[in-house]
């Protein structure tokens, strides 16, 4: 047992390591690509279960979510035109990534530091790239979103780098470090120059979570001068995405919900298993294709009606059980994956893991 806590320990930091690479750490196999990260995940997960699955009451509802999803995938075994190994591969890792919510690693104050330090250089790069490479349209030609004048880092998505920078931002704001006020204004910062309007909100949305739960009107109303200043004064470059009142993409999320739920309807209890979305979309090598712009619209397609129960019935358990820290990540994390395929997005969820034991003020 005390080599598998040792070991724990040893996988935290290429995890981390491979966390700042974001998508630059990728591993391809011809048309299946994969993030190193993932193995991480994986192989973290089993060894903290390994060492807390006798110590650590589960959440039962969770694990129940997970035999769904399991038996969902093995009634949809037949084949597809790509290597259905795929799914099983995004199967493992919403099983590593759920186990790691229900037993989280227990982090000493050093790796909390370090996981601070690791941020803070997703950060520094969100700035570089911000600068000195704004014009992200390029990577259209390798399957990624087109983006022009948008801090997205090394996670290549703008929603998604916003949402690892708000969350740094509520881990700063629950810290008790000496420092955090620059840091905090910067990562906001780095936040707003995503343009991300889902992430915006789930700011404002934190913080007036946290101003009700503190009783104090003062927190709300700075966080909502903020968010209105922000609209006043970002930048409007060329390019529909650096545009807060654009509605494109209104439309096409609108459009995106569409589908799901006509995919929904055909079978509604099964489920068409998870993650057979990229085999029964229109463009399968998309890296948005494997989910729907919404996370719980993307559980309830691939595991059916009955695992998006008992997957809403265990992140409730989690909310009410977790401290105010994680309670205000998980908001955050839920509202954000209303408008994108976020909840289960690895970076976040590993973040998420990492700070449910996380000590706070």
């Amino acid at each position: 047992m005390a080599t598998l806590s040792r070991l724990i320990i040893i996988i935290i930091y290429p995890a981390l390591f491979f966390f700042f690479l974001g998508q630059l750490g990728r591993l391809n196999f011809g048309q299946f690509s994969f993030p190193i990260l993932d193995i991480c995940i994986v192989v973290l997960s089993l060894t903290n279960f390994l060492v807390q699955r006798k110590t650590v009451k589960p959440n039962k509802f969770l694990l129940i979510f997970l035999a769904i999803a399991i038996i969902s995938n093995l009634i949809h075994l037949s084949p597809y035109p790509f290597p259905p190994f795929q799914s099983w591969f995004y199967l493992l890792r919403l099983i590593s990534l759920t186990l790691l919510i229900i037993y989280p690693p227990k982090l000493t104050r050093k790796e909390n530091y370090l996981i601070e330090i690791i941020l803070i250089s997703t950060l520094v790069f969100g700035f570089i790239q911000y600068l000195f490479w704004p014009n992200f349209t390029y990577f259209k030609a390798f399957n990624w979103d087109p983006h022009l004048y948008r801090l997205v880092g090394a996670f290549f998505d703008p929603t998604f780098t916003g949402l690892i920078l708000l969350f740094f931002l509520i881990r700063l704001y629950f810290s008790d470090y000496r420092y955090r006020l620059p840091f905090i204004i910067l990562s906001y910062l780095g936040l707003a120059l995503t343009y991300s309007r889902a992430s915006l909100l789930c700011f404002l949305l934190a913080f007036t979570f946290i101003a009700v739960r503190k009783k104090t009107q003062k927190i709300f109303f700075t966080a909502f001068f903020c968010v209105l200043l922000t609209i006043v004064l970002l930048p409007r470059t060329p390019g529909e995405g650096t545009k807060l009142e654009r509605t494109s993409s209104i439309f096409a999320k609108i459009k995106n919900y569409q589908e799901g739920i006509s995919l929904f309807v055909t079978t509604p209890i099964t489920g068409v298993g998870y993650n057979n979305l990229p085999y029964l979309r229109l463009n399968p090598t998309s890296h948005a294709n494997s989910g729907f712009d919404g996370s719980l619209l993307t559980i309830a397609v691939t595991t059916g009606i009955f695992g998006l129960i008992f997957l809403c019935l265990g992140l409730y358990r989690e909310f009410i059980n977790g401290s105010f820290l994680y309670q205000t990540l998980l908001l955050i994390l839920l509202v954000h994956s209303l408008f994108s395929n976020s909840l289960f997005y690895p970076w976040a969820t590993l973040l998420l893991a990492l700070s449910k034991l996380k000590n706070h003020r």
